[in-house]
């Protein structure tokens, strides 16, 4: 989205995906068919510090906007329960569209990119196991700790410190238990069941 909008702005972006393709996560969300927005998408239903923030962003950018180019691009979607809208299709439609939007504004894609270092004299200097690239500017999306098979890692939290930037303590959200040994086969059935949950270091409890 970032990479779209810069474009659109007339600049001249480069995409660096350490994957072998893009929207991985967005592949996974919603069972495969991509839970893109809710209709219910407002400010008073946003936890943050900063209690303006997600006022001004959602005041520039709502779910009719992401809506609206779901739309443009035919994406037909339904809405499943509390206002959340997902595809009829497959997730990879998202992706497909995200892609396309990239392209109608020259937004360059490179895959499995590993960025090795990052400089910042004059201009920002990345050094990377495909190339080295300058720019003035540089916008980090690694998203957070969550699912390291899809290629989540701690590189944001690093190049954030590298700047001393503020680093807020992170904690797990919706985390997945993983049950796994003959003993636990009597739990299997309750694969895809969610619930609130206290799960303290020493073990877990259910609330």
């Amino acid at each position: 989205m970032c990479a779209i909008e810069a474009g659109k702005r007339g600049r001249s972006v480069i995409l660096l995906e350490r994957n072998d393709a893009v929207g991985k996560k967005i592949r996974i969300s919603g069972g495969g068919r991509c839970n893109f927005t809710n209709l219910h998408t407002s400010p008073e239903h946003f936890i943050s510090e900063n209690r303006s923030f997600h006022k001004s962003a959602l005041a520039r950018y709502g779910p009719e906007d992401f809506i609206a180019v779901i739309r443009r691009h035919r994406i037909a979607y339904h809405e499943k329960k509390l206002g959340q809208l997902f595809c009829d299709g497959s997730s990879q439609q998202v992706i497909d569209m995200l892609k396309a939007e990239c392209a109608a504004v020259k937004a360059r894609i490179v895959l499995n990119c590993r960025v090795e270092s990052i400089d910042k004299r004059e201009r920002f200097f990345l050094r990377a196991n495909v190339g080295d690239f300058a720019c003035s500017s540089l916008v980090i999306a690694t998203g957070g700790l969550s699912i390291p098979k899809l290629g989540a890692s701690g590189f944001g939290y690093d190049v954030a410190r590298q700047f001393g930037l503020k680093i807020t303590p992170v904690r797990a959200a919706l985390v997945g238990l993983v049950l796994n040994g003959p003993e636990m086969k009597p739990f299997r059935d309750l694969h895809g069941v969610s619930l609130d949950a206290i799960v303290p270091a020493s073990g877990v409890e259910f609330r």
